[in-house]
Order: structure tokens, then sequence, then C-alpha cells
């Protein structure tokens, strides 16, 4: 039977639903009362709410957490990657190569610049952007390469910089999905040129609701950061002999040719942020611990592939996405999620269509692509309901429909075979 859809639903899949015994919740985990209180604080006691003590905490929190030198804290990651595109200077003509496979959010701020985009293909095991073919990409309108760190897996940073490197091409790395991600130790987001962060609801940490960080490398770059950022507010340079003369505050541009923003984030989600920083490794080992969990209830299921982790990366496992593969049998992912969601409630979702397929894209002129490996893989891939803490029973319906559909497919597929094979003798 169809699902009916409500229009105040989202459409991501996030949200309750009536029918199934396993949904997707909104947000990774509740807020815990040490971090309802650094809001109500704020509330009650800043005497501004934004641009303030908290945003200073929270920027060198972070920048302390991931080992970087300069963060800045903005009002989403769509931004925090808005404000990468302007510090990578990108113009029309422009090209950045970014993977196929990612949320839009990660490539639309460089179109809204004027730069196309060159679809990379995903790498077979890991899933994530292939530095092969980023490196067979590159041309000389090449300004920037974005590596994405989907799902919370770790991108071949080691790769990707030498390419970028000896090239002089910009790296940014999409880290919305990837807090406490790393390879060889070292935070992803701190390899390449600049690296975003996001704080919404459905991340590991987040500032209610809302929220991001971006990372800047250079110390140059990193002074115009919080003009830019602010509406190009500043202090008028030297000595005033009355200090409302000419007025209380200048406006500049920072970068020639470039408007400010305004990208700000409030106290309060500062302050929640500092606070979640305190929770975030210790939630994403328990994400971890769901993944093994899972993969050794669904080892013995043979068409079900998990994605594989560049050597000496840290998963932190941000959603839940398997890949099936029926070719034997003549089945496909959604012969499987039939049976998963009609008949063991699991509501399972495909997520991150490749953008090329979008009508957004395509209307945009950057429908063309050559990913053969992505557009083979994502028709039979999927994403189980996903979340910190996810309770036994859940845990044993998903996997237990899991192996049960998968068996299904392979009973009914030998029984049609020898019906077959009895009608022809």
């Amino acid at each position: 039977m169809p699902e009916k859809t409500n229009k105040l639903s989202d459409p991501s899949g996030r949200g309750r639903v009536d029918g199934y015994r396993v949904i997707f919740p909104m947000m990774q985990h509740p807020y815990t009362e040490a971090e309802i209180q650094a809001v109500t604080d704020v509330m009650r006691h800043a005497e501004g709410q934004t641009q303030g003590a908290r945003l200073e905490k929270f920027e060198a929190d972070f920048a302390a957490f991931v080992g970087a030198k300069h963060a800045f804290a903005v009002n989403n990651c769509t931004n925090a990657l808005k404000l990468a595109a302007i510090f990578c200077r990108i113009r029309p003509g422009d090209e950045i190569i970014a993977p196929g496979y990612t949320y839009m959010a990660s490539v639309v701020p460089f179109g809204d610049l004027g730069a196309k985009i060159v679809w990379a293909d995903i790498h077979p095991k890991t899933w994530t952007i292939d530095p092969d073919d980023i490196e067979r990409k590159i041309t000389p309108n090449t300004k920037a390469i974005l590596a994405v760190h989907l799902l919370g897996l770790p991108c071949d940073m080691r790769r990707i910089m030498a390419i970028a490197e000896k090239r002089g091409i910009k790296v940014v790395e999409d880290c919305a999905q990837a807090m406490d991600c790393r390879v060889d130790g070292r935070h992803v987001g701190t390899f390449g040129d600049f690296g975003c962060f996001s704080f919404h609801a459905a991340k590991t940490m987040t500032t209610l609701g809302e929220g991001g960080m971006i990372v800047v490398r250079d110390d140059e770059t990193a002074k115009l950061a919080p003009g830019i950022r602010h509406n190009g507010l500043c202090a008028f340079e030297g000595e005033r002999e009355r200090y409302w003369v000419p007025a209380m505050s200048n406006v500049e541009s920072f970068m020639d040719g470039q408007w400010p923003q305004n990208f700000c984030i409030g106290e309060a989600q500062c302050a929640l942020g500092s606070e979640q920083l305190k929770s975030v490794v210790a939630n994403n080992e328990i994400l971890i611990d769901q993944d093994r969990r899972i993969r050794a209830a669904l080892a013995d299921v043979g068409e079900l592939a998990f994605p594989e982790v560049v050597p000496g990366g840290r998963y932190v496992v941000h959603q839940y996405v398997l890949h099936y593969d029926g070719s034997a049998i003549g089945k496909r992912r959604n012969d499987l999620l039939d049976l998963v969601t009609r008949k063991y409630g699991v509501r399972c979702i495909t997520q991150y269509y490749p953008l090329y397929r979008y009508p957004l894209f395509q209307k945009m002129g950057m429908g063309g692509h050559d990913c053969p490996v992505l557009d083979k893989w994502w028709d039979d891939s999927f994403s189980l309901p996903w979340w910190c803490g996810i309770d036994g029973e859940s845990m044993s319906i998903m996997t237990g429909g899991l192996r049960s559909a998968a068996a299904e497919l392979r009973a009914g597929a030998a029984d049609g075979a020898g019906a077959a094979s009895g009608a022809g003798a």
C-alpha cells in the first residue's frame, strides 16, 4: 500500500510515520540537562544574544578539539561552504571537482558563485570521492576540489592533498557528517585549505537545530573571516576625538569585489556547542559499537555490503548505508525494501540521490557526468534508521528483517528456477 505523505513531514525521511516498527527520529540524541542549562544561562545572563563571549569560547573550544589554528562559527554548514567558496575566489567559469554522491548543500554555494561543477565518481569500496577520478578530471580551469566525508567516512586525504598540492589547487573539506572523524589521528577538516562542519539537528552534535563552523588554515585568510561573516562590520581605524564621529562602526569589503555576508550564529547556540563538544566522542563510540553489532548480525548475508574505511581512518557512522547485490538471483534493492518496509516494518530510506540526476542541476546545465561506479552502485543502496542509542528491540527488528527478507528473495528465486526447470523437463 502506498505511504500517505504528510505535507508537513520532513522529505528527508525523518520523523514519525504511522505503520512502521522502526523509523528515523528527528534528532540523533536528546539534549542533556547540562546542555539545556547552558542555553537558559544565556537567556538569563548574557548581555547580548550574538557576537559575544560564548562565540569566542565556542570557536576556541572547537579549534582545540579538531586541532586547527582558526575556527569561525556560522549559522549553518552551507554558509561555511559559501565562505570557503568566497575564499577560494570562485568566479564564473571556474571548475570545482565534487563527488556526485553527497547532499546538495555541498555544491550549491560553489554553483551560486558561478562555478561549473565537475562530478567525480565514488571509490567502489569506500563510497567516498575517488582520488583517481579527481586526477582524471582536472583541467586548467579547476579551482578547487571538494572532498566530502559523507556518512562519517573519511576520504583519502593523503592522496587528495598530494594531487592538489602538486597542481596548486585549493581543497575544501565538507565535514558536515564527520565530527570526530580522523585519518591517522588527524581530524578531517584540517588537511585542506578549509574545513566546513554542520551542527544540524540530525548531526552527532547540534546547536539548537542549525549551526556550522569553518576551519581556515591560512593566517591571512583567517583575518578576513569575521568581517565577511558579519556584514563587513568593523571599527574605524585610528584615534577619534569623538567616539560617535563619523559613526559608531565602519563597513568594509575585506576582499576586493566581494560583498560581505551575514552568517552569524547566536550566543545560546555557541554555549550549547561548547557543552556538546564534551560528549561528541562518547556518542560516536556508541554509534561505532552499533555498527559493529549490525555487521556481526548480518555477516553471513552475502548480498549485503558495508563501506570500507581508508587505512588509518576513523569511521564515525553518521548515517547507516548498505548496498544490496541480488544480481545472482535477479533481484534489486527495491525488491528487498518492499519486504523490509511492508512486512517487517523498518522504514528504510534512500539518501543522496546522485546530484546530476536532480532537476535542479540539470536545469543549471550540470546534468552531464561520467560516474559509472556511482551509477551502478546507487540504485541498489539504502539506509537503515539510525540514531545514537538504538535499543535492542529496534536493532533486532532491523537486522532480523533484513536477514529474513534476503532469505525470502533467495528462496523465491530458487523456487522459480525449480519450477522453470520442471516445466522444461
